[in-house]
């Protein structure tokens, strides 16, 4: 029984998925925590964290350890949570990173909406497109835009964010509207990042690929929208980040029958066997959210409205 506390703690490290957020959690300093179980380790004579500097992992020794008294410890929980109450557990901080376009829109809306049913739970947004240095940090939740670059990630595939071109009614008045992809090439194009190439499908099947020599080259979709819809060419962006400019006339569909490039959506994060409630309900929540607005349609529906009238 003299260990019991620092088994407590030891349980603790494994279901953050690390020493700084269960000192986090705990409110102790991580190096407090980080010399609570290597006194652990000692007293028992063995190794039960593996410590590297990308991800923690669990030894032989340390799993057998954590299977047998994870369940004893998270029932003392949860009888101390019935207790205090469902409130209470569902607290605590969320750290989360997503891409610039994805985070400012649609998923910006859920969070707000996840904030505003469960208010004792703060989160930490970071906005970047630097992913592959988000994955190797220890973020509860990271948002991935593309194909993941480690197989062995943890990962949730949420759907997948469409391309569309679009240009500004005033540069389509003086440039004209392009009626087949090969016209591309005698347009001013705005070229953003990632879409170095572009690969169009059309609904019927029909593919074309085209490199363009791009008038401007950017990698900020904000600036690449923005001098757009000041008519220096046309773009190929999520359909998604554009929509509130399409429904106010700034920028218009080119070639509305083709798709200008799509990319899988995935939520990354740690084992949720180990999460904490908090986490488990966030993922499911902000999950449900994000595959409504991925599979949603109505940009493309909106257009084909507008034809009809």
């Amino acid at each position: 029984m003299k260990h019991l506390d620092s088994f407590y703690l030891f349980i603790k490290v494994v279901q953050q998925g690390g020493f700084s957020h269960a000192a986090s959690q705990l409110a102790m300093p991580t190096a407090t925590l980080s010399r609570r179980i290597s006194a652990l380790e000692q007293s028992l004579g063995c190794k039960l964290l593996s410590r590297t500097t990308r991800k923690l992992q669990l030894t032989e020794e340390g799993r057998r350890y954590y299977e047998r008294l994870n369940p004893l410890l998270t029932e003392m929980e949860q009888v101390t949570g019935d207790i205090q109450g469902q409130r209470q557990r569902m607290s605590g901080l969320i750290k989360v990173a997503a891409p610039i376009a994805i985070s400012n829109t649609f998923l910006i809306d859920g969070i707000t909406d996840f904030c505003l049913e469960y208010p004792e739970i703060r989160i930490d947004l970071l906005q970047s497109n630097d992913y592959t240095s988000l994955l190797d940090t220890d973020l509860d939740v990271v948002f991935f835009s593309g194909e993941l670059p480690d197989s062995s990630l943890r990962a949730r595939r949420l759907g997948e964010v469409h391309y569309g071109l679009f240009a500004s009614p005033r540069y389509l008045e003086l440039e004209g509207m392009p009626q087949e992809p090969e016209a591309l090439d005698q347009h001013h194009i705005i070229q953003c990042w990632p879409h170095r190439n572009w690969q169009l499908t059309h609904e019927d099947g029909r593919r074309f690929h085209l490199k363009p020599v791009p008038r401007l080259s950017v990698n900020q979709m904000q600036s690449a929208v923005k001098v757009a819809i000041q008519g220096l060419g046309i773009v190929n962006v999520p359909k998604h980040y554009v929509a509130h400019h399409v429904d106010a006339g700034l920028l218009y569909p080119v070639l509305p029958g083709w798709l200008g490039g799509k990319r899988p959506f995935h939520m990354v994060y740690h084992n949720r066997e180990l999460a904490p409630v908090r986490l488990n309900t966030f993922i499911e929540f902000i999950d449900r959210h994000m595959r409504r607005r991925l599979a949603s349609t109505w940009v493309r529906h909106r257009q084909k409205n507008n034809e009809e009238e």
